[in-house]
């Protein structure tokens, strides 16, 4: 008897000595058997959910083996089954493999293979199943991401818009201020400057309010040290990097390179690409991460010498869970792309076949400065 705990399979056989004989071999080999002798009970524990794999003989009286697969897959076509069958069954096992079937086991049964054969159903059933969990907890962070993408687009876009609105406004009532002053304006003119005015404050302590909210809306971005991040950032890559004899080549300057950020967020983004290009990286090669300020820009820039990205499929890396032959790109590309567009940065990407890639993300200076500025004024 082991003291692992392998998962829960389903015994399916008309033959009360045969189900009991693999339900104890299942059990010794540290799996949870449920023996059934009919078909029709198998299916009520199947609708209970809690079965990793169907172990079933094929030919019964009712519900044969086959029904009883196809059944298991009309409620649930994730749950692995093996069918074991005698040697004059072989046409029908062959044709349950072309339905979906996940095995089939001769009888009289190999009990080594029998056990393997489980165990493998039972990794396939867990597999598919983190992986379904893991795509659904991706996809909601998805969409909580393009929630705060699209919030923070349109907060950016209200403050421009509040700028319009302010400047002329503040000018107006300037010039309204200066006539007002002068001794000769008629009354006339007085009392529609006097309007005029009243109307340009209403409006500027709107503006004002209204940068006072972005604020608050625009609190969780702050304008901090890109450079001072990575170097947290870079002993972490390269502890992972030391077990797969990779070398990580850091070139990032002493002096700060602030942008507006997010700083939970860039810091996901950085350590995906980080990672990205570690595992995409052979024993002996290099990961290079560098930064760099160029005319208007913040730049972040990592490189490695891996195998390199045909060109027909870099458009597509940031598509979710696009993958191919010899990359398994995920949700991880394409929620960093959004993250990179949450602080208003474009991201590029170039890469030669045995040679390596090199992703290129560029934050404009200019417009961090300028929210840097509107979170000055709404203080």
């Amino acid at each position: 008897m082991t003291d692992k705990y392998y998962g829960s399979i389903l015994v399916v056989d008309d033959d009360p000595d045969v189900l009991e004989f693999t339900a104890l071999l299942l059990k010794k080999h540290g799996f949870s058997p449920i023996p059934c002798g009919a078909s029709e009970d198998a299916m009520n524990a199947v609708r209970e959910g809690k079965i990793d794999a169907v172990l079933t003989d094929i030919v019964m009286p009712g519900m044969s083996g086959i029904e009883l697969l196809e059944k298991v897959h009309a409620e649930n076509p994730d749950i692995p089954v093996i069918l074991m069958t005698g040697y004059a069954d072989m046409d029908k096992a062959l044709d349950a493999v072309k339905k979906g079937a996940f095995d089939f086991i001769t009888k009289p049964y190999n009990a080594d293979y029998l056990v393997h054969s489980a165990l493998k159903a039972v990794n396939y059933h867990r597999l598919i199943k983190m992986e379904r969990d893991y795509k659904r907890t991706l996809e909601e962070l998805n969409q909580e991401l393009e929630t705060l993408i699209s919030e923070r687009a349109m907060n950016v876009m209200a403050l421009a818009v509040a700028d319009r609105v302010r400047n002329p406004a503040t000018t107006i009532g300037w010039i309204c201020r200066r006539m007002l002053e002068k001794e000769d304006v008629p009354e006339r003119l007085k009392e529609g400057l006097g309007i005029i005015l009243g109307e340009a404050e209403k409006l500027e302590t709107i503006v004002r309010d209204f940068h006072a909210f972005l604020k608050d809306k625009e609190s969780m971005f702050k304008y901090e040290d890109i450079n001072g991040m990575l170097k947290d950032l870079i002993p972490l890559i390269e502890k992972e990097a030391a077990g797969k004899n990779v070398v990580i080549a850091a070139e990032i300057p002493e002096r700060p390179l602030r942008i507006n950020m997010e700083k939970n967020l860039l810091k996901t983004a950085f350590l995906h690409l980080m990672r990205n290009a570690l595992e995409a990286t052979p024993s002996g090669g290099a990961v290079t991460i560098k930064t760099s300020e160029v005319s208007g820009g913040a730049v972040f820039e990592i490189s490695d010498t891996g195998h390199g990205i045909p060109k027909e499929d870099i458009e597509r890396i940031f598509d979710p869970f696009f993958s191919t032959k010899k990359h398994r790109f995920g949700m991880g590309l394409s929620l960093v792309k959004q993250i990179i567009s949450a602080h208003m940065g474009e991201i590029d990407v170039k890469s030669e076949i045995d040679k390596g890639t090199t992703f290129r993300l560029t934050f404009p200076l200019r417009w961090i400065e300028k929210t840097s500025e509107h979170n000055a004024l709404a203080s």
